[in-house]
């Protein structure tokens, strides 16, 4: 080591300005104070001067980087080891220049060859000419804060399960791969691992989360060392793909799907998984939420035409589908801004042609698309889960229109109000008493509202559908099965289920007076729903052919464009001159 003797710089003016006077006509001398100060600081306190000597290393310094004094109070500081030399001559050259208190993180070497990390604040000392002869550092060590901010960092950006990075660790680690342009010609693929379900309910949650754990291990082995492995949520996983051109990525998840598996071992026992994959292409360094809704849009493509499927979303293809996606986002408010309406499609009396009810159509009025119909939007209600909050908004809005037709108008007091339930409608725990709440705050009779329900509603899970459909009859609604014939168990549902209304579905319906056998089977129907004490109702009733062959063959009520359209109002009367002065409604008055 270098070492010179070196006497202490004139610092008294710094002395002056600390020591009160009173302090300082003590019996305790200043040099005294100062030293008892320096010695007992809890801080480190280092002083050197501008070539870098030592000048003051109190026993908290010895403690923080285990130099004793003596092995540096007059030593050339750059040669004690590391510990200054990394930032000793930028700080020497700023403080030295008058810059003012400097406040700074950094790593130093300890005598023992570890490295620490040490909080450093630095004044520069000045003589009582007002020069910088030195420079005072205050020092702490910060390895163990700074351990634990590095812990809570890690947690926050990692699953707790399976170790890998969550969506904010993802999110992070995607945005410093875009900044360095690294996510150009890239792809997102995300894998749903399906069955795990199965697994917790048969075998429990433990091995569901082993079944996961192995399946994350498995991932990480399956990837390039490139990419970035996460876990998003309970059963969905991501690979980030940098650098892999568009016309590889297909290649490139596919063979991730194989290598991950689909079977397991836990606890001794052989499990079955499947893998639906959904990869997007990356391209301008796409936002990491842009990137994500990509892959998840193409994971839902992938659902739906099958489990065990992978879909690729390239950069500009299936714009279409996204939209769709799209509109299923708009849709979950649209209860909520005011954007759905009813429009009514009368049924009416095969023998007298008077309007027995209605049916209650939904239709969105989308403020940038306009008119949606149903065909178009139900089916992604049914997909997102919104289904359950249109078919509560279609309920209560029926109720209040058929109350609000009976007070304004006497003769629909007689009136039925016809709604169809979905499978996640049907097997609601809060279907039951929403529907009784509907009626009795319009005080409707229960049995003027007519819920209709599809065959393969029933075929979900139809001993659940059987539980809600008995306690609907209790209330004293009218349950109707819907679109009869379809379906694969026909016979067994009007045995197995309260049915009072059965609808012969419009595709026999248009057959009339073209395709016999069409003709035999509405005529057969019809009879079967008479024979079991149901009501018929023909649903597509288009032409006076058709209207006239379901009157001939006892058809109770008709529904279709030839007897009204679906319109946003029921509210035309005329008087019947059939019926004298009575009010009565009419489909002439809707045609």
């Amino acid at each position: 080591m270098v070492a010179r003797a070196k006497a202490m710089p004139d610092v008294h003016g710094l002395r002056e300005g600390l020591i009160r006077p009173e302090v300082r006509d003590s019996d305790l001398s200043e040099h005294q104070l100062l030293r008892a100060v320096v010695a007992q600081s809890p801080v480190a306190l280092t002083v050197v001067d501008a070539a870098g000597f030592g000048l003051l290393w109190n026993p908290a310094a010895e403690r923080v980087f285990g130099w004793k004094a003596r092995e540096v109070v007059g030593h050339h500081l750059p040669t004690v080891g590391h510990a200054f030399e990394s930032e000793h001559a930028e700080i020497v050259a700023r403080t030295f220049s008058g810059e003012p208190v400097l406040e700074f993180e950094t790593r130093r070497c300890h005598r023992d060859g570890r490295m620490i990390e040490v909080a450093i604040s630095t004044v520069p000392l000045r003589s009582h000419r007002g020069d910088v002869v030195a420079v005072l550092g205050i020092l702490r060590d910060i390895t163990k804060r700074k351990r634990i901010e590095a812990e809570l960092v890690r947690q926050a950006q990692h699953d707790e399960l399976t170790g890998l990075l969550n969506r904010r660790g993802l999110t992070e680690r995607m945005g410093e791969l875009a900044a360095g342009r690294d996510t150009t010609h890239g792809a997102l693929t995300v894998l749903n691992l399906g069955r795990l379900k199965e697994v917790n309910d048969s075998q429990g949650l433990a091995a569901g989360d082993e079944v996961l754990r192995s399946f994350a291990k498995r991932l990480v082995r399956a990837v390039r060392p490139s990419d970035v492995v996460a876990r998003l949520d309970g059963d969905t996983f991501v690979v980030a793909m940098p650098r892999i051109p568009a016309r590889n990525v297909e290649a490139a998840a596919a063979r991730v799907i194989d290598r991950v598996g689909s079977h397991y071992r836990v606890g001794g026992r052989e499990l079955d998984v499947d893998v639906t994959a959904g990869a997007a292409v990356c391209s301008d360094c796409d936002a990491p939420e842009e990137a994500l809704r990509r892959a998840a849009v193409a994971l839902h493509r992938a659902k739906l035409q099958a489990r065990g499927r992978l879909h690729v979303l390239q950069a500009d293809d299936d714009r279409a589908f996204i939209e769709r996606v799209e509109l299923a986002e708009q849709l979950a408010g649209a209860a909520e801004r005011g954007e759905l309406r009813l429009h009514f499609q009368p049924i009416v009396s095969a023998a007298s042609g008077l309007i027995t009810g209605a049916e209650a159509l939904v239709r969105w009025e989308n403020p940038t698309r306009g008119l949606v119909l149903p065909v178009e939007f139900i089916p992604l209600a049914e997909e997102t889960g919104s289904i359950s909050k249109v078919g509560c908004w279609v309920l209560d809005e029926a109720c209040r229109a058929l109350a609000g037709w009976v007070a304004a108008h006497p003769a629909a007091a007689e009136l039925s109000v016809s709604i169809n339930l979905s499978v996640a409608q049907l097997l609601d725990p809060d279907l039951v008493p929403h529907v009784a709440e509907a009626v009795a705050n319009c005080g409707l009779p229960p049995d003027h509202l007519h819920l209709e329900v599809t065959e393969s509603v029933l075929s979900t899970d139809p001993e659940a559908a059987a539980r809600v459909l008995e306690e609907l009859h209790s209330l004293g609604v009218v349950l109707a099965i819907d679109d009869f014939g379809t379906g694969n168990s026909s016979l067994t549902a009007l045995r197995r289920f309260p049915f009072q209304v059965l609808k012969v579905d419009q595709s026999f319906v248009s057959g009339i007076g073209i395709r016999p056998d069409d003709e035999t089977i509405v005529a057969a129907t019809i009879g079967l729903a008479h024979g079991l004490g149901l009501t018929a109702v023909a649903e597509g009733v288009e032409t006076e052919a058709q209207r006239e062959f379901l009157a001939d063959h006892g058809c109770d009520e008709l529904q279709g464009y030839l007897l009204g359209r679906p319109e946003p109002e029921l509210a035309a009367v005329v008087d019947s001159p059939s019926r004298g002065s009575q009010r009565v409604f009419r489909p002439s008055a809707l045609a």
